[in-house]
């Protein structure tokens, strides 16, 4: 497991900033981690699914949200069994899915439906995407 530390790059919201994020990645050190830090979140990173969710289960402090990259884990059939275990662990928290098998990004207004985005999605994609899935946690921080 690997923390990365916010390096400053783009404008960090305040909502972001300190997000508890676990990432489940192929590749520890790729685009997904560095977007994810540059906007200021604690980011934990596996390579193993079943690693990801029992960590997730087992923390006490509890993550803010469950980022995907599917394409190593099976793809969205992987995500699906991710998000099943979760569910049955009684986690609650929000989640980003990245697959090459989604077309566009998606943002569904359901709050414990997960944000979709493509394996290629811009950086401004997956910045709306990151404060779409998190918009509870601005709605408390201008409070």
């Amino acid at each position: 497991m690997q923390t990365f530390i916010q390096t400053g790059r783009q404008q960090v919201q305040q909502h972001s900033r300190g997000v508890r994020v676990m990432l489940l990645s192929d590749t520890s050190s790729g685009r997904t981690a560095s977007r994810l830090a540059d906007f200021g979140s604690l980011v934990d990173v596996t390579e193993d699914l079943d690693e990801a969710v029992a960590t997730i289960l087992e923390d006490p402090f509890g993550y803010d949200l469950f980022v995907m990259d599917c394409d190593g884990f099976g793809g969205v059939a992987g995500a699906e069994r991710a998000i099943s275990a979760l569910i049955a662990g009684a986690a609650r928290m929000r989640v980003m899915l990245i697959s090459s098998e989604f077309d566009v990004p998606a943002y569904p207004l359901g709050r414990r439906t997960a944000v979709c985005l493509p394996q290629d999605v811009s950086d401004a994609s997956f910045r709306i995407g990151f404060d779409h899935v998190l918009r509870d946690r601005a709605v408390m921080t201008m409070n």
